[in-house]
């Protein structure tokens, strides 16, 4: 049998929940404009009628003991939270191609102007050569001519050649800045885990199982949620994540099957860049590390021993091994500790080292000194997909039609370098070629060239080191009839109207030619327009993607908006609910309380 203030007990539990329902409407309405925050809802439930070990009955005596919270949770919906991060992750990748190519298009523009751009100037220099055929002009005053056009094309490539290089440096400190954030992420990801981990036990949101214990995930630190998604939301920009709760409470991040945190641990990435010149192979690359805790990785920076003062080389590395560590540059510090190793084997110096990676050169000694949190550097560049970084990668990249092996064939900036350098080149020989010829039969000191590198190279040179060749630098006549005697003078009656290495030039202007990888033949002048057209097809694609993409992450941004966001409206109807139903308890409890004071003050009174 129950007691006579059974009732009271329920309505006073009930009073509370009424009230707990106000104060989470309350929390929602306060936080409608804070970003990230994810809806809140009390789940009530009804109290199960129980009585010692007879489980759930119908007994009428310990019926009615209403209501009981289970705790506060939040509204999502993981599927929509995938949703939103690929989409996300998506959008970025386009957009940070559309700024590149768009920084390369208006170079381009440049190029191409009508006025000043490079089909101008080359027309220009069409001309000059046309000029050639007028009756009685001074043809040295015209050769004059035809030499300045050609070195404001030279100028023009280089400027091209310069601004280009620009956006390249430009996005390679994107990709610097990314991969900063990126790490900065990281660590914060781990850091809330922990936190997160800490508040289940706190809070008391847990269940004891015979591995240890398993948190009631649905409930918990709500706020450490929320702060833990939105890192979650911005990571998801950068490169492709999912995210899986774990039966501790924290969260794995992955991309793919790489771990990216888990518990407080955490990885570190370090994108290192290669720059080979000579072989045009310079390229960027991510490496990601294995997980460190934050401890484990404070543990990894090395002392600096007695015997390893008296090496001021291997002293000066290990600080900077130090720095890199310190700095999260993962592969630039595994690479730096490879040659500290063999400089302290060399000089018979004991070294502890961290990195799995060099135990091909370590001593069995060095081997079986590996600490706990020793790190093993994993190259996983090929897998990188999505988000910003493989925007900014490929853009960096990509090599187009002139990449080999597995190098990048997106069109990227190292794409339209080569098609510059390709004009470039196909510039110098085939207007060089008109002199074949005469030069195959001219001594070393009597040979004639339009064009040419710094080194004096015709084939295969850099923009940067294109110039008007010192044969025609030394007399402008000369490209209307390459002879001179052994002196150096003109061995050629230049006022004869002979126009026919004249006639030649112009006809190289004409033909079609092979540029560079191309697979197709065009004129200087098409080949100009062509690339130009390539980058406008490529800034079309990408913005038509990146409009794509956006109105599907629009759309399920709504929608996962109306799932997690607070609406006004939704909470205005709660509060009148919550309010109506602490008034009717409020009722109630009055009524249970006359009834009492009608049983207690009331009732037993014998003789009156």
């Amino acid at each position: 049998m129950a007691s006579s203030f059974f009732g009271l007990y329920v309505q006073r539990d009930s009073l509370q929940l009424a009230q707990k329902g106000l104060d989470i409407t309350g929390h929602n309405i306060s936080n409608i404009k804070t970003e990230g925050y994810s809806r809140q809802r009390l789940d009530i439930v009804s109290v199960a009628n129980t009585a010692g070990s007879l489980g759930y009955n119908t007994q009428v005596s310990l019926a009615g003991k209403g209501a009981d919270a289970l705790g506060v949770t939040q509204i999502r919906d993981k599927l929509l939270d995938n949703k939103v991060r690929r989409y996300s992750s998506e959008l970025c990748d386009t957009g940070a191609k559309t700024t590149v190519l768009s920084d390369i298009e208006d170079i381009l523009d440049d190029v191409e102007n009508a006025e000043s751009g490079l089909s101008a100037i080359f027309g220009e220099l069409k001309a000059a050569f046309q000029s050639f055929s007028a009756t009685g002009a001074d043809r040295q005053d015209l050769a004059t001519v035809a030499m300045n056009s050609a070195e404001s094309v030279i100028n023009v490539l280089k400027n091209f050649d310069t601004r280009i290089g620009e956006v390249e440096l430009a996005t390679r400190e994107d990709i610097d800045a990314t991969n900063n954030r990126v790490n900065t992420i990281l660590t914060q990801l781990a850091s809330l885990n922990k936190q997160i981990k800490d508040a289940y036990v706190q809070m008391d949101n847990v269940i004891a199982t015979k591995a240890g214990y398993e948190a009631e995930i649905e409930y918990g630190p709500l706020e450490l949620k929320d702060n833990f998604n939105k890192l979650c939301d911005e990571l998801a920009q950068y490169m492709n994540i999912s995210v899986e709760q774990k039966q501790d409470g924290t969260y794995d991040v992955k991309f793919k099957d790489v771990l990216l945190v888990s518990n407080d641990a955490y990885a570190k990435t370090d994108i290192v860049f290669t720059d080979e010149i000579e072989e045009r192979n310079d390229f960027a690359e991510l490496f990601v590390s294995s997980l460190n805790s934050e401890k484990e990785w404070k543990k990894c920076e090395r002392q600096i021993t007695a015997d390893i003062e008296t090496n001021e080389k291997l002293t000066t590395d290990i600080k900077a091994l130090n720095q890199y560590i310190y700095s999260g540059e993962v592969k630039k510090a595994q690479e730096l500790e490879r040659d500290i190793i063999k400089l302290a084997n060399d000089e018979g110096i004991r070294y502890s080292p961290i990195f799995t990676n060099n135990k091909d050169i370590m001593s069995p000694e060095q081997i079986a000194e590996l600490p706990s949190y020793a790190i093993t550097v994993d190259e996983r560049t090929e897998k990188l997909e999505g988000g910003s970084v493989t925007g900014l990668f490929d853009c960096y990249n990509g090599k187009g039609c002139y990449a080999v092996n597995n190098e990048n064939m997106y069109n990227g900036i190292k794409y339209y370098q080569e098609t510059i350098r390709a004009f470039a080149n196909a510039m110098v020989k085939e207007f060089n070629l008109i002199y074949e010829e005469y030069n195959a039969t001219a001594p070393a000191d009597q040979q004639f060239k339009l064009f040419e590198f710094e080194d004096g190279a015709v084939e295969d040179g850099e923009v940067e080191n294109l110039k008007i060749a010192e044969s025609w630098q030394r007399n402008v006549l000369r490209c209307v009839h390459p002879n001179i005697d052994a002196e150096g003078n003109l061995d050629y009656n230049y006022d004869q109207l002979d126009n026919s290495y004249i006639n030649k030039i112009l006809s190289v202007f004409d033909k079609d030619h092979n540029f560079g990888k191309e697979p197709d033949k065009f004129t200087f002048e098409g080949f100009i327009q062509y690339y130009g057209q390539t980058v406008g097809g490529d800034l079309e694609y990408e913005l038509g993607s990146f409009d794509s993409v956006n109105i599907m992450l629009t759309s399920v941004s709504e929608a996962r908006d109306s799932v997690m966001g607070v609406s006004m409206d939704e909470e205005g109807v709660n509060m009148m609910n919550y309010q109506k139903w602490y008034n009717a308890i409020s009722r109630m409890i009055n009524a249970l309380d006359e009834c009492l004071d009608k049983l207690i003050n009331g009732t037993g009174r014998v003789g009156l």
